[in-house]
């Protein structure tokens, strides 16, 4: 079989289908799901020519000796270290002391609620909690 006796269109055509086989030596395997493929070991075996390579090197596949392990290089000390010691908790400060009421508000006086469901309602002050808190 020879090209010339091909049209010219053709004879291109084939052409490129004869480089991209020499080009593309490796058959490719299409996958469908990720375990599950088309061709099975043995057929992608033939497929890929692998017998040719295993009989070019006396009926075993050729092998790479391993690089050699680099050793890392000696690594800069860090700018900063991290605090070996456990970080203190800040010194609260802060006594609780009762809420003074002022002088004018005396149980039976008349107050206006100003935040809250109820506010921009009168309501009658009868005593204050031991906590600092008007009740309801």
């Amino acid at each position: 079989f020879s090209f010339t006796t091909l049209p010219p269109k053709l004879a291109h055509l084939f052409s490129f289908i004869k480089l991209f086989s020499l080009c593309c030596p490796f058959a490719k395997q299409p996958h469908f799901i990720s375990p599950v493929t088309k061709y099975s070991r043995s057929k992608m075996y033939h497929k890929r020519r692998l017998w040719a390579i295993k009989d070019k090197k006396g009926g075993i596949f050729p092998r790479h000796d391993p690089k050699p392990a680099i050793e890392n290089p000696p690594q800069k000390p860090p700018k900063f270290y991290t605090a070996d010691d456990v970080k203190k908790l800040l010194v609260n400060k802060c006594k609780h002391k009762p809420t003074k009421l002022r002088t004018s508000i005396t149980p039976g006086t008349v107050l206006i609620v100003l935040a809250g469901r109820f506010k921009r309602k009168r309501v009658v002050f009868l005593k204050q909690l031991s906590s600092g808190l008007l009740p309801k």
